[in-house]
């Protein structure tokens, strides 16, 4: 990514989510990944995806994924630069 990502470091993600229903352990991975992947950049041949918070998702070292029952759905994200 040639020195854009905003933050080089280790980084910590926790992740709430509150949904009606409760969600299974692949369900809860599934979401993770997404936003793991969504903080991150991209890059291939043709084209450069700027990162939103760091270069690639292996810096997340640590973090802590949950789930809590809610009638509303919605979901709560702290990042933690290390």
């Amino acid at each position: 990514m040639g020195g854009r990502a905003w933050y080089f470091g280790a980084v910590r993600l926790d992740l709430t989510i509150r949904s009606p229903q409760q969600l299974d352990y692949w369900q809860m991975l599934e979401y993770i990944g997404g936003v793991m992947d969504t903080l991150d950049g991209s890059s291939g041949i043709y084209f450069t995806y700027l990162p939103t918070v760091y270069e690639d998702d292996c810096q997340v070292s640590i973090g802590h994924t949950r789930h809590e029952l809610s009638r509303e759905e919605s979901y709560e994200l702290r990042i933690t630069f290390l």
